[in-house]
């Protein structure tokens, strides 16, 4: 696949991708900020910028345009050594929300490895998916969650609050504190209910008001030690 209909990919994913599919952090005005920035830095060709950005910054935030572009930047060579083997574990973890643009680049990519470099792509990707993967970004939320809710209550049970305004630290203005923390409940519940969808946990305790965390994090853990991308790459020679 040419380096133009690679760059063409990136352009429409940035347009298709739907970031509130996906209850991780909500994109506030400074992750806009470092989104327009970095794209910037790349048109302007200060591509060892970029790169940084890229993959420290956004890719960490679940941000799959960003781990696309990282896996852009090593194919090409572009700000950083060349490096196919590389690119293709960061195409594999930018599709595991099975986004049809990044399915189709990652399926091309991997399935014009060697049988050896597939091996190599795998203990990359692992090592992706233990640091970046959905589930794992969604876990440390869900902690984040159950400790604002404690703040209110001073136990981990959401309890009943009193005419309290806070400050919203992302929207910047005040609210009451029963729709904060009922904002924060609202989330809590969609970030267990997709990763219950991503893990299928049989027999876990699942409620939000009591969540066994410990034993949630145990199958999380087990999860990004496993390859679960479809093998739907070409084989052929």
């Amino acid at each position: 696949m040419s380096v133009a209909i690679l760059w063409s990919f990136a352009v429409s994913v940035a347009v298709a991708e739907k970031p509130e599919s996906f209850p991780g952090n909500l994109v506030d005005s400074r992750t806009y900020r470092i989104q327009e920035k970095v794209d910037q830095l790349f048109e302007q060709r200060e591509y060892e910028r970029a790169l940084f950005i890229y993959k420290n910054e956004l890719a960490p935030l679940g941000d799959k345009y960003a781990q696309y572009m990282v896996g852009y930047m090593y194919l090409t060579g572009t700000g950083v050594a060349e490096d196919p083997v590389i690119a293709s574990a960061w195409y594999r973890l930018a599709a595991e929300r099975s986004n049809s643009l990044f399915v189709a680049v990652r399926d091309q990519l991997v399935g014009d490895l060697s049988e050896f470099d597939k091996g190599r792509s795998d203990e990359l990707y692992l090592q992706l998916r233990q640091q970046y993967s959905d589930v794992v970004i969604l876990l440390g939320l869900i902690r984040e969650d159950i400790d604002a809710i404690a703040s209110r209550t001073g136990s981990r049970i959401p309890g009943r609050g009193g005419p309290v305004t806070i400050l919203d630290p992302r929207a910047g203005i005040g609210v009451s504190g029963e729709d904060y923390f009922g904002r924060i409940q609202k989330r809590h519940q969609a970030r267990v209910d997709y990763l219950v969808r991503e893990l299928d946990p049989s027999g876990l305790n699942l409620n939000v008001n009591n969540l066994d965390i410990d034993a949630l994090e145990d199958l999380v853990q087990r999860h990004v030690a496993t390859i679960d991308d479809p093998r739907s790459f070409s084989v052929d020679r």
